[in-house]
């Protein structure tokens, strides 16, 4: 089996095999590739940009390349209402305890849908 030599920033150089390697790459923009692992020393999950030269070694080493996701929003540029508040989560508590809360919150989400 193919072994690849990556450094962790904790623990230096460490050996992996293919499947270890998460590759992820971007047809559009050569500049997004990254690769990660887990060390097996340490456990930190280590992730480094990957320029065409490094994508082409792991490529040719047997680690199979997956698309680059969209960049998700923070939290922040995701939330467009109020804020979460402490009552808010015991009300949400309170509302788990019934038998119909599923139905509760089908309703809900359908009262705040755009017409």
């Amino acid at each position: 089996m193919t072994t690849i030599k990556a450094t962790c920033p904790s623990c230096g150089e460490v050996t992996l095999t293919p499947v270890d390697i998460d590759l992820r790459v971007d047809p559009h923009d050569q500049s997004a590739a990254s690769y990660g692992f887990a060390c097996p020393s340490c456990g930190e999950e280590v992730r480094k940009a990957a320029d065409e030269r490094i994508v082409r070694l792991l490529i040719s080493g047997g680690v199979e390349a997956q698309p680059v996701e969209a960049a998700r929003p923070t939290l922040a540029e995701r939330s467009t209402g109020p804020q979460l508040q402490p009552d808010d989560l015991l009300d949400f508590h309170a509302l788990l305890e019934q038998d119909d809360w599923f139905d509760h919150l089908l309703s809900a989400r359908a009262d705040t849908r755009p017409s």
